[in-house]
């Protein structure tokens, strides 16, 4: 995979994107469109046991989660589904590897709506959480005055690592990702990456997007192997703040 690759996949999402706002301005009906074009691409990536599928899962004593817009479900487990139809589930929590919200565009009320959404499939899980995953085709710029906002209004979910997305992205934006403790920093949290604001860096972001999500479907599969290797990560470089939920100021690295 190699240069090329990305940037011709990033700009075949932009160009989707702009083709069917060119008609239609129905908010859902763009939505359900962007997901589309979304399972395009990581279909293309995943593991035949791997299917994309959209619905609920439900944990015994736990209730059901809210509806999730795309589930990476692990078909070799043969207890996967309560449901099916079509492509709608309610699935397994056990089965369940990742769960992405699909955002339009990422502003502060779509930001508290998506990380609410996932943090139900926290709730409802027994022992296994899945990853989870944003992905936006515009946003609100990630600058520091902004993401301030957008964390001091999660105030209902409890501010522990677990509860945080591996990943937010946006096709225009970029990246928030998720810091995790180190031997010689215990900092943890959201960071921005950041770079050069040009049009390579779609391409490089959207590497980093979908290599985390192959991350998450190795560490599900119990699999070491390293898929960053096929990231173009050089010219990125990580923001000078880490973001919690609630009242807690930014932090610098």
């Amino acid at each position: 995979m190699n240069e090329k690759f990305y940037l011709g996949l990033a700009g075949e999402l932009a160009a989707k994107l702009d083709r069917i706002s060119t008609f239609v301005t129905h908010g859902p009906s763009i939505g359900s469109y962007h997901e589309e074009v979304l399972k395009g691409v990581l279909s293309a990536m995943l593991p035949s046991r791997f299917q994309l599928r959209t619905g609920f899962i439900y944990g015994q004593d736990k209730g059901t989660s809210q509806q999730g817009d795309i589930l990476i479900v692990d078909e070799n487990n043969p207890d996967a589904y309560y449901f099916r139809e079509g492509n709608f589930v309610i699935a397994n929590p056990n089965a369940v590897a990742s769960v992405i919200e699909v955002k339009t565009k990422l502003d502060k009320k779509a930001f508290v709506e998506a990380i609410t959404g996932l943090n139900s499939f926290r709730q409802v899980a027994n022992s296994h959480f899945p990853a989870t995953f944003v992905f936006a085709y515009r946003a609100v710029t990630f600058n520091k005055e902004n993401l301030e906002k957008w964390y001091e209004s999660i105030v209902d979910i409890p501010d522990r690592i677990e509860n945080y997305p591996w990943l937010i992205y946006s096709l225009y934006q970029g990246a928030i990702i998720l810091k995790t403790p180190t031997a010689t920093n215990d900092q943890w949290g959201h960071m921005t990456i950041e770079g050069e604001d040009n049009e390579v860096l779609k391409f490089k972001f959207l590497s980093l997007f979908l290599q985390t999500i192959r991350k998450a479907i190795l560490a599900y599969a119990n699999q070491n192997t390293n898929p960053f290797k096929n990231a173009l990560l050089d010219d990125l470089r990580f923001g000078g703040y880490i973001h919690r939920y609630g009242k807690n100021k930014p932090s610098s690295l």
